[in-house]
Order: C-alpha cells, then sequence, then structure tokens
C-alpha cells in the first residue's frame, strides 16, 4: 500500500501546497505584466518572477514575450529514491539523509510567443540558461549516490546548461483536443556545459459517452545526447502510472505513457472516474549515467488502473484515487488539475 500526492500539474509540487502571488497588469504604463510567485510543498518549493510584454513592437503577429527568472527546489527521489544497496547507503552519499537527494535549480529564460496563421496553433520561441545540483537535507551539494554513481554529468557539484526551445500547441476551437510538441536544444557554448537534444509530445482527445465522458491521453519523449540523471523522464506516480510510487516503474532517456479515463458525473460537483494507464521507458534506463533505474530494480514498464472521485474547484480539479499495479501492490493517490 502507500499513498502518493502531487501538486497543481505535471512536474510541479508533490505534497500540499501553499502559494503566494502578486500580479502587476500595467507595469509603467505600458501593458507590462509583472507576476511574483511563491509556491511552497512539503518537500519542493518554486520561486519565479516574470516580465511579459503582450504585444512587442506592436507587429502584427501578436508576439509576446516574456522575461523570467525561476529558482527551484525540488526532491530527486522519483529517479534516486528506492530500495538502498546491501549494507545500507554510503555514509556520505546525499540518500542516506532521511530526507532524500534535492534537485536545485537557478533558471533564467526568454520567451517569443505568437499565434501562427493555421488555426488553433501557437508557437514559442525561447532561450533558457540552467545552473543545476543536487543537495543532501542540510543544503550541501553533493556528487555521488548510494551506489557510488555520479548525480551530475560533469562530477562536479553542479552542470550548466544554455538551452534553446520550439514548441508548437494546438488548442483547436472545440475544446475536445489538444496536442504540444517541443524541442529543446542544449548549446556547449563552455566546454564544461552540456550538449544534448531532448524531444517531447503530448496529446490529449476526449469524446462525449452519453452523460458520461472518455479522455485519452499520451505523452512521450526522447533525449539525445549528455543526460544527467536528474534530467532523465521519470515514469510511475500521480501524474503517470498510478498504482506506482513517484517514479517507481522507471526512468529512462526515452519513455511513453498513455492513459484511458471515463469520468461520470455523480452529484455536483462531484464525478466518478474509472482509469487504466500504461508506462515504459523503451529500454532505455540502462542508457542513463550511472543507470539509477537498473541500480534500484525499477521494472522500466508498468500498468495501473483504480477508481477514483473529482471535485471541481477554482483550483482545478481535485482528485482522489485508489489505485492497483500489475506488481499486485495498491495506492492512494491525491492531485490537484489534470493528472496529465
Amino acid at each position: 500500500g502507500g499513498l502518493s500526492a502531487r501538486g497543481v500539474m505535471e512536474g510541479s509540487l508533490s505534497g500540499f501546497i501553499g502559494s503566494f502571488a502578486y500580479t502587476q497588469k500595467n507595469l509603467f504604463g505600458l501593458n507590462h505584466k509583472l507576476a511574483a510567485s511563491l509556491e511552497a510543498g512539503q518537500v519542493d518549493s518554486t520561486f519565479r518572477i516574470a516580465l511579459t510584454d503582450p504585444w512587442v513592437w506592436k507587429d502584427n503577429y501578436r508576439t509576446s514575450r516574456t522575461m523570467y527568472v525561476t529558482n527551484t527546489s525540488s526532491s530527486g527521489n522519483a529517479v534516486h529514491g528506492g530500495r538502498p544497496p546491501l549494507g545500507g547507503a554510503g555514509p556520505h552519499s546525499v540518500e542516506a539523509a532521511a530526507d532524500g537527494v534535492k534537485v536545485q535549480r537557478l533558471i533564467t529564460g526568454l520567451d517569443f510567443c505568437r499565434p501562427l496563421s493555421v488555426g488553433g496553433w501557437n508557437g514559442t520561441m525561447g532561450f533558457t540558461w540552467q545552473k543545476a545540483g543536487l543537495q543532501d537535507a542540510e543544503g550541501r551539494a553533493q556528487t555521488l549516490d548510494m551506489y557510488g554513481n555520479p548525480l551530475t554529468f560533469s562530477g562536479t557539484p553542479s552542470d550548466t546548461t544554455f538551452t534553446t526551445l520550439g514548441r508548437l500547441v494546438y488548442n483547436p476551437a472545440s475544446k475536445d483536443s489538444q496536442l504540444v510538441l517541443s524541442y529543446e536544444h542544449a548549446l556547449p557554448l563552455k566546454p564544461d556545459w552540456l550538449n544534448f537534444g531532448r524531444l517531447q509530445v503530448r496529446a490529449e482527445r476526449t469524446v462525449g459517452l452519453g452523460p458520461a465522458r472518455l479522455s485519452l491521453y499520451g505523452k512521450g519523449g526522447a533525449i539525445v545526447g549528455d543526460l544527467p540523471p536528474y534530467e532523465a523522464f521519470p515514469i510511475g506516480g500521480t501524474n503517470s502510472v498510478r498504482g506506482y510510487d513517484e517514479g517507481a516503474v522507471g526512468s529512462g532517456r526515452n519513455y511513453v505513457v498513455a492513459s484511458g479515463e471515463i469520468n461520470v458525473p455523480l452529484v455536483s460537483p462531484l464525478e466518478g472516474a474509472l482509469f487504466v494507464d500504461y508506462g515504459t521507458d523503451l529500454d532505455s534506463g540502462s542508457s542513463v549515467l550511472g543507470n539509477p533505474a537498473g541500480e534500484r530494480g525499477k521494472p522500466g514498464n508498468g500498468l495501473g488502473y483504480g477508481a477514483g472521485v473529482r471535485l471541481d474547484s477554482p483550483v482545478g480539479p481535485i482528485r482522489l484515487e485508489y489505485a492497483f499495479n500489475d506488481k499486485n501492490a495498491r495506492r492512494f493517490h491525491f492531485g490537484i488539475g489534470k493528472g496529465f
């Protein structure tokens, strides 16, 4: 058995969340938007400040520009958590600490976004600079996991990445589907900076079945080049394969996750749900530096199914789910917002 909690969206804070936000919608009378937010979970935290010009230079394409700085602290246990080696974790490994490994990221970026001439499509082009490292519960930098394998690609306390981003998003007028395609390329502007390409795809479609509705979801990704373990795709958990703990299916260089869900109205604003999920690392777990999934005995693929309830709320649907997996284990999952 077990209990999993997940935050407002995929990749967001785990556990229950407290948040604070400040917005100035007409900064200096220029119609620029300044937004600052702080979110804190039981383990994770995120601070972000962003400045958006909704119509750069008043061009004909209504291009917007956003400059931002983000500082995050998140649990790395989806990749590095799991059973310790025989004899236990080494005394100087980050996972010997009760609270496990934490990934610290400082990110600054610049995005340009505009609607495309084809109906329903929006495009984004951006650049980000990131410094990421691993720390223990006391905030001390670490470079090795409990097996003596590297936590960073460089072998130093932190990795540096400069990334270009291209993203296409399709939202039809019917609002019954969505498609997101993105590609990032990390450029080694310095010899010790990372060099990789990352492709990600996410799709969803909803079909009415009388008073009920059927929702189909799929997402996947692939990374070529330098891959620090904390950037591997974790599989399993509240927003992935339910019935498994966060990252318990695997962590890979490639992955695919698919889900089907039937929602049935109960008593407003309550809905019932039946779901089935499947995820796989496409046999890529061993290609991640240090093979964190293989060292921890993760299966690499997994199936989950179960039932739950949805409560509509101002912050999005609140989800409480009970799931089984193909290893005869079961878990409660709690989430806020759409799982995918």
